[in-house]
């Protein structure tokens, strides 16, 4: 920063890119009474977002040295835009029955391929971390796999069969199994974020209210009991907690029901999830900011059309874990 010129500057994957001297401006002249700023500003990439405790907006100091008024020193950081899909679902009537989803509709539905090749679901929620349940790891696997073990056997896709590269971290909820079915999974290596794939945001409030209808995506069962080519979705209601416990009281399934859950029923069509979907965001469209969450991660999914109910993890009860661990690796 010893020329006196104006620098915008882009911030690509954490770094600042070497300006091209064969397209840069001129020197900028002097004025009279008067002089110029050295300045630098980061941007990021399209489908990135720039979090800082400043602006983006830097000052060569008297010291040569790259200042934010905010920051200081730090450098801003490119985040991956979530929630955001270019091709959003759309709620054609209050429910709907199962649907094929469209091009980039859920970018942040993941495939995982466990051993044996089970199929289950998973949910995107940054660049290298994903939702799914404790139990989805261990198909094909006994109670005594360590999780080092499994990682190796995890095959991950994600957008339209794009493979996430390996596992290099599986974190399981501390209740689990007892109370909160749920994991993250880490990834070796950060995915690139744009239309085909794209975190989810995670739900900072309580949108999991009877009668509120959200969208599941997932490559369940269907009909005919075989996992379907495409990814499909369908749209259901959150029910009320007391019917769905008294519900599975009298039933011969046993799923986890308690305050880290919500329960959801049937389409209007009498369509659920099944087998294959758990670890598929209950994702909610917020009008307000036009953005969509992730306000439960489906823990039972055998609920099929032999059940009533499926049953959730509720995100905002496990929010403070999910932002600890992510921190922490």
């Amino acid at each position: 920063c010893r020329t006196p010129m104006l620098l915008v500057a882009s911030l690509l994957w954490g770094a600042l890119a070497s300006p091209d001297t064969s397209q840069s401006c001129p020197v900028p002249r002097s004025i009279e009474h008067g002089q110029v700023e050295h300045l630098a500003r980061y941007q990021c990439d399209p489908y990135y977002q720039l979090r800082s405790r400043g602006d983006g907006l830097y000052r060569c100091s008297q010291q040569h040295v790259w200042v934010n008024e905010a920051a200081g020193e730090v450098l801003p950081i490119c985040e991956p835009v979530c929630g955001k899909p270019k091709n959003p679902a759309r709620q054609v009537q209050r429910i709907i029955g199962g649907m094929m989803a469209a091009k980039n509709s859920f970018p942040w539905q993941g495939r995982l391929l466990s051993r044996h090749n089970h199929t289950a679901g998973a949910t995107l929620i940054s660049d290298q971390w994903l939702l799914t349940t404790g139990r989805n790891l261990y198909l094909g696997h006994s109670e005594n796999s360590t999780l080092e073990e499994i990682a190796l056997t995890l095959r991950l896709f994600l957008g339209r069969e794009t493979p996430a590269g390996a596992v290099e971290r599986i974190v399981l909820h501390p209740e689990f199994p007892g109370a909160v079915d749920l994991a993250l999974l880490k990834l070796k290596h950060k995915v690139p974020i744009g239309e085909a794939v794209m975190p989810i945001c995670l739900a900072q409030q309580d949108y999991a209210k009877v009668g509120r209808v959200g969208f599941v995506s997932g490559w369940g069962w269907n009909v005919l009991l075989e996992h379907p080519k495409h990814l499909k979705y369908v749209l259901l209601p959150v029910a009320d907690s007391g019917s769905c416990q008294v519900y599975y009281q009298a039933h011969p399934l046993q799923p986890l029901l308690n305050n880290h859950t919500f329960c959801v029923g049937m389409s209007e069509l009498r369509e659920s999830t099944c087998v294959g979907d758990a670890g598929s965001a209950f994702a909610i469209h917020d009008p307000e900011d036009d953005t969509w969450y992730a306000a439960g991660i489906l823990s039972f999914d055998r609920s099929c059309q032999a059940a009533k109910y499926g049953i959730y993890v509720r995100v905002l009860s496990v929010l403070d874990w999910i932002k600890e661990t992510m921190a922490a690796h």
